[in-house]
């Protein structure tokens, strides 16, 4: 035998006789088995030495084994033809246990395949010179898709290998308001940050390419410097709504609401063009200005409008996206029912991009411009007169994202430590008197979001406390326990997951 082949028995020897191999087998077989075994717990490269440099093939974990249940689903889908991809994904819901990703792999890499044969040669959203799109868009299996997408990823750990982004940044280039939102909801199950890993510096996950998207989306009509908070905007559309009047600036008595209609339709973009032609060693840039006033009033679709604005100022693709945001939210106006949707859309970016991993140039950005976002969010909150839950739920979950992110990532408390909701006491115990009176409220509630809405405020207790260094002593000294003691006294059956975050 020679040296090599030597050293290699004895090291065998010592590891496999070392406590953690305590076994020593009798027989011939059975130690053939259990070396067997016990290389494949090894790495790969040790894998290699101990087998003379021979390749050898990577052993799967049982884990990987996906469960019969999932496996019988998964192959249905597979089975299925792929234009008619949203019957088998009708019916699904969440039936299993813990979730595993891996288990779940193959079904995703179906979806990337349908998302390149129907989504990626699309015109209008590659948003190309030739915007126009002949084929119809196929909406309800993208959006079953997207369904069932976050369902999973709502319950599976360890979403770390999730692929696909790209197929992402042609979504939210879509003009249909419901297909943005459900985007945003399945990238919003993507990247939420664990309660119970906050602390244990678990790996967040990042949206590469599509930061930038989120980034437009979450600037909705602009900064509030520019007249256009977010809460001034969800007021004056929702007063009009419920007044039942016009969105035209002629028809609307109240000078504020009509100076927010006239500043949210009018489309105000800039952009710069690099000029080839300069000085030796520099390309000046020149900054175009497109403004259209009342987008409301145009009858065009949003692609059209888009489509002339690129061929009438000659808008180089990189700006493409940018403008069409602008547009589809000035544009928004044009319906109270549209324009709420685009609040919602304006909101659910700013969660997925305030907890995306590497998002941090982007975040800088937003906060530059929009300083006093956090306040605008609590005031929504605080709007119980003229604000939906639903709305009102969102601007709960953006500040519990903000939270989460804050106490996950040093990077990320960094960006936010100016923020409100971090450094103000004073803000939490607002929101600690909203959540009592939701809670009340519960009992007879005029808003049907009004579960929802209470949900996202315990939801952001929870991250609350277990942000804190120490939790019992968050509990105790922030006065949390009496307004949570009508709802542990709650019988009705429709609010008992409620009652998870409290027991958490």
């Amino acid at each position: 035998m020679c040296l090599h082949h030597r050293l290699i028995s004895s090291f065998s020897k010592t590891l496999f006789s070392s406590p953690f191999f305590p076994h020593r087998p009798n027989h011939r077989g059975e130690a053939g088995i259990e070396m067997a075994g016990n290389r494949s717990n090894l790495p790969l490269r040790l894998q290699q030495i101990l087998s003379g440099g021979r390749s050898v093939s990577p052993v799967l974990k049982l884990e990987s084994e996906p469960p019969p249940k999932v496996k019988a689903f998964i192959d249905r889908v597979i089975k299925s033809p792929l234009h008619d991809i949203a019957i088998p994904l009708s019916g699904f819901r969440w039936e299993y246990n813990k979730g595993n990703f891996h288990h779940w792999r193959p079904l995703f890499m179906h979806f990337d395949t349908y998302f390149k044969t129907y989504l990626s040669c699309r015109k209008d959203l590659l948003l190309s010179d030739n915007i126009v799109e002949e084929d119809p868009f196929p909406k309800h299996s993208i959006m079953q898709i997207l369904r069932v997408m976050q369902v999973i990823l709502e319950n599976c750990h360890n979403k770390s290998s999730f692929g696909g982004l790209e197929h992402f940044k042609l979504l939210l280039a879509s003009t249909d308001p419901d297909i943005l939102i459900a985007s945003l909801e399945t990238l919003s199950a993507l990247v939420r940050i664990n309660p119970s890993k906050m602390h244990l510096g678990g790996k967040l996950i990042g949206c590469g390419s599509t930061n930038s998207y989120l980034l437009s989306l979450a600037q909705g009509w602009g900064s509030k410097e520019e007249g256009l908070g977010l809460h001034s905007c969800v007021v004056a559309n929702e007063r009009n709504q419920h007044e039942g009047l016009c969105l035209f600036p002629s028809d609307i008595g109240d000078n504020c609401d009509g100076t927010q209609h006239r500043l949210g339709s009018t489309l105000h973009f800039e952009y710069n063009m690099v000029s080839s032609i300069g000085t030796e060693g520099s390309k000046p840039s020149n900054i175009h200005a497109i403004k259209i006033p009342d987008l409301h009033l145009r009858k065009e679709d949003d692609l059209g409008i888009l489509k002339q604005c690129v061929d009438q100022f000659n808008v180089p693709p990189e700006h493409r996206f940018s403008l069409l945001t602008r547009i589809r939210f000035a544009h928004a106006f044009r319906s109270p029912r549209i324009c709420r949707l685009y609040s919602r859309i304006s909101i659910l970016a700013f969660v997925v991009l305030v907890q995306s991993n590497d998002a941090h140039d982007e975040l800088v950005s937003f906060f530059a411009n929009e300083p006093e976002y956090t306040n605008e969010l609590i005031r929504l909150v605080r709007s119980e007169d003229c604000v939906p839950g639903t709305i009102r739920a969102l601007a709960m979950l953006a500040l519990g994202a903000q939270l989460a992110a804050y106490a996950s990532s040093h990077e990320r408390a960094r960006i936010l430590s100016g923020s409100s909701i971090i450094s103000a006491g004073g803000n939490r115990m607002m929101l600690l008197n909203v959540l009592q009176k939701a809670i009340v409220s519960l009992s007879n509630p005029s808003d049907p979001s009004t579960p929802v809405f209470v949900d996202a405020l315990l939801q952001f207790f929870l991250l609350h406390v277990l942000s804190s260094s120490s939790s019992g002593s968050a509990i105790r000294g922030s006065g949390m326990v009496p307004p949570l003691l009508p709802l542990l006294q709650d019988s009705d059956p429709a609010h008992i997951h409620l009652l998870k975050p409290c027991k958490s």
